[in-house]
């Protein structure tokens, strides 16, 4: 960005735009034809076992929000797919990604998150800094012979791109420029600045596609959320496709106010929520008060898969009130998605093992047409 270009903004003007012309005509954008699926796709072994190869050992992932790793001698440890992560800032301000296995006989070295300028293992306390070297071993002489230079954690790739934390599984994994299709998307959502406020790990009995196949379209709002998120959004949906990534919009009730305004008299920031989908498991649904991180990852078997959630303030956390409002609408959040989004998912999973001809797609669905088509051509 130029100096004194102004930041791109949060909720852009176009975006927006789309969302209240569909509002006021009571139109959502379609795609031209609707589309079928091989319900095997949610049981199949060996498929399962090319995505968990492909798609998750060997491509970056975004696990969270710069923010949370925003001053230096800070941390967060994240699972991703299975694997224990660890993400630092160390003292000088560099930002790193570790194996979370202590050198010794492989234990976490940490937990949670937070500041610190060591890392214990809790199994015989041998001890890591921010940077990944070996700091400190209990009973040292029983090691003489073995280089502590050599001991220190396992390096991950790691990047900072756009206020969010991308890291690889394996060393030979190419993070850097991951989020550039999408960069001028993204860059005026201020991630960097993001402050966590709290995550929570489900799990739950379905394919990890059909996890994420809920956050991809809002036509189920009106009758499976019926009571909850129905009466304050509605479906005049706006749908774009990147390569890898997605994104789409939705306004809430509320638009329908002022919808025929003109846009001068337009509320700042408008009652709209966008959701970023990010190859290959991560949703970023970013609404006009907060952020949240949905992470979904198979699970042990093909008919499992963990959800990671994780809500953000938009900027550090003032005062207790604030944290207790914004947890208050992550316990919502949560129990929506535990009480009725993945029993919905586990519902299509036992569909797909009965034996299901086939599942369909609607010209109202274009983020499922898009996404599966992107897994699909990812795995051939």
């Amino acid at each position: 960005m130029t100096a004194g270009a102004q930041p791109p903004a949060r909720f852009p003007a176009d975006l927006v735009r789309r969302v209240v012309a569909h509002v006021a005509g009571g139109t959502l954008d379609i795609v031209d034809d609707c589309d079928t699926i091989d319900p095997a796709i949610f049981t199949d072994t060996g498929l399962f076992a090319r995505e968990r190869d492909i798609l998750f050992r060997r491509s970056p992932h975004v696990v969270g929000w710069a923010g949370e790793v925003a001053a230096p001698g800070t941390y967060t440890t994240k699972d991703v797919a299975g694997t224990p992560v660890i993400i630092s800032r160390d003292e000088d301000g560099e930002l790193h990604a570790f194996l979370n296995a202590c050198t010794h006989r492989g234990a976490q070295v940490a937990s949670g998150c937070g500041a610190a300028r060591r890392m214990t293992c809790p199994y015989h306390a041998w001890t890591f800094d921010l940077a990944g070297r070996l700091a400190g071993q209990t009973e040292a002489w029983a090691f003489e012979g073995i280089d502590p230079a050599g001991l220190g954690l396992l390096p991950l790739p790691v990047s900072e791109q756009c206020g969010l934390l991308v890291v690889g599984l394996q060393p030979d994994v190419d993070v850097a420029a991951f989020l550039d299709p999408v960069a001028s998307l993204i860059d005026g959502y201020g991630y960097a600045h993001h402050t966590l406020v709290a995550d929570r790990r489900y799990d739950v009995r379905a394919n990890w596609k059909l996890a994420v196949d809920i956050n991809l379209e809002v036509y189920h709002v009106a009758y499976l959320h019926r009571e909850t998120l129905h009466p304050m959004l509605i479906n005049h949906t706006v749908h774009e496709q990147h390569g890898r990534f997605g994104r789409h919009a939705f306004p809430m009730r509320a638009v329908t106010e002022w919808a025929g305004a003109p846009e001068s008299e337009w509320p700042e920031p408008p009652m709209v929520s966008v959701v970023h989908t990010m190859f290959p498991s991560c949703v970023v649904l970013d609404t006009p008060v907060s952020s949240q991180m949905f992470r979904i990852y198979p699970g042990p078997t093909v008919g499992t898969c963990t959800v990671d959630v994780a809500e953000a303030n938009l900027g550090p956390v003032a005062d207790d009130d604030e944290r207790s409002h914004r947890m208050h609408g992550f316990d919502i959040a949560c129990h929506i998605l535990a009480a009725e989004d993945f029993p919905a998912a586990e519902q299509c999973q036992r569909g797909a093992e009965a034996g299901a001809r086939q599942f369909v797609f609607g010209r109202h669905e274009p983020m499922l047409h898009h996404w599966h088509r992107v897994w699909a051509e990812a795995t051939r």
